[in-house]
């Protein structure tokens, strides 16, 4: 039976990655939820297909990284079964970097270059990107950016912004570290922002206002972001 979240002209990449993820991870495949790998933490990882289904990752996305010299940075990437998954359909792993928070991503190394960092935090000088990707990390880590600025004020009437006003403002800083490593005409895109609207449109309204030169597309749970080339259309 057809996904039907699937679009068509997504769908001969989603079945070719349906089949290699059988191969590739058939133990660690959720035995009941085809969108979802097994898991024994707290949260559940995403199969690489259903980032496919998205629309995170496109055909037009596997031929250009397959080019000599083109470049991904996978953020929140641990444990990369999606980027395992895009060097079997033909993607150079040296043209793949893979970051996390979690230190774990360094036991990695044997396949892709790794990074750990907070994205919240200064990002390490890393080079530039054709695409950067959040495949599922991004609305866990605003959480915890939430979490730890209004820990770390006094009591409730020392917190600088309300919760909003405060995830609006981490939002658009994160963006602007991925911003400044994108190359012309590259795309940024995530998956899973549970962000309200509300704050999702002031981080983009900020970031329209300082570079004249992005489009932003947001709908439920998909973001995404292009440095447009000189002499496009706003």
């Amino acid at each position: 039976m057809k996904n039907k979240k699937v679009g068509e002209s997504q769908r001969p990449l989603f079945e070719k990655a349906q089949e290699m993820e059988e191969r590739l991870f058939g133990k660690d495949l959720h035995a009941d939820d085809r969108s979802f790998m097994q898991s024994d933490r707290y949260f559940w990882h995403f199969r690489p297909s259903h980032h496919i289904a998205t629309g995170l990752l496109t055909q037009e996305d596997v031929t250009l990284l397959s080019q000599p010299g083109k470049r991904l940075l996978s953020v929140g990437a641990f444990p990369a079964h999606l980027e395992r998954l895009l060097v079997e359909l033909g993607v150079p792993s040296a043209n793949i970097v893979v970051a996390d928070k979690d230190p774990a991503i360094i036991g990695l190394g044997n396949f892709f270059e790794t990074l750990a960092f907070d994205a919240l935090d200064a990002w390490p000088d890393i080079g530039t990107f054709d695409r950067i990707i959040f495949p599922e990390c991004l609305c866990t880590i605003l959480a915890e950016g939430v979490k730890e600025s209004e820990a770390s004020a006094k009591d409730d009437c020392a917190r600088a912004h309300p919760t909003d006003a405060l995830e609006a403002t981490l939002l658009g800083g994160m963006w602007r570290k991925a911003l400044d490593r994108l190359r012309l005409g590259g795309i940024i895109r995530a998956n899973g922002p549970m962000s309200h609207p509300n704050v999702i449109a002031a981080a983009s309204a900020h970031l329209r206002g300082e570079r004249r030169n992005i489009s932003i597309e947001s709908r439920r749970y998909f973001l995404s972001m292009q440095c447009k080339e000189e002499g496009e259309n706003s």
